[in-house]
């Protein structure tokens, strides 16, 4: 390995400048004029992609659920999670809380009687399931389905017979 690193440092823009045309953006030699290395990190392809933050905090309670109730549920399965568990399960509680609050948030719209903000999300749950959650791609077709057919739905006849009414 060390000796490729030592034939690319020789075959630098340096030595041999007709090589500038075969290297990548940024592996141009250190002696490369400031206003080339200037153009190249300041140009519209080396912009950041803007990162749009997520909506909700993970002890926002919406339906009777939150993003930390969920990820705790997730997280029950393993005995001692490591880091990477940790924030997979956090990513993975967000989407599942994000469509579960479409949903809820729909089907209270069209189903005032129910109590969808209050225990709506228990609707959603899998008892199936080792955590009791519905996979994201189970939720994402509910919600597809709602949006497609909306209260003639069969899933929103389905859902609207789970939730409790309001007293």
């Amino acid at each position: 390995m060390a000796i490729c690193f030592a034939v690319r440092a020789a075959l630098t823009t340096d030595t041999l400048p007709f090589l500038s045309h075969f290297m990548l953006p940024g592996e141009a030699s250190s002696s490369a004029p400031n206003a080339v290395q200037q153009q190249r990190e300041a140009g519209p392809y080396n912009q950041p992609l803007p990162v749009e933050a997520y909506p909700y905090t993970d002890t926002e309670v919406i339906g009777g659920d939150s993003v930390s109730a969920i990820q705790r549920r997730l997280l029950e399965k393993y005995p001692s999670p490591s880091a990477a568990i940790i924030e997979r399960t956090r990513l993975e509680a967000q989407d599942l809380f994000e469509v579960k609050v479409q949903i809820i948030q729909k089907m209270a719209q069209w189903d005032p009687t129910g109590d969808w903000m209050g225990r709506g999300a228990r609707a959603l749950d899998n008892p199936r399931t080792a955590s009791g959650e519905e996979s994201f791609d189970r939720l994402s077709n509910i919600w597809k389905d709602l949006q497609e057919t909306g209260p003639l739905s069969d899933v929103f006849s389905t859902l609207q017979n789970k939730v409790l009414k309001k007293r």
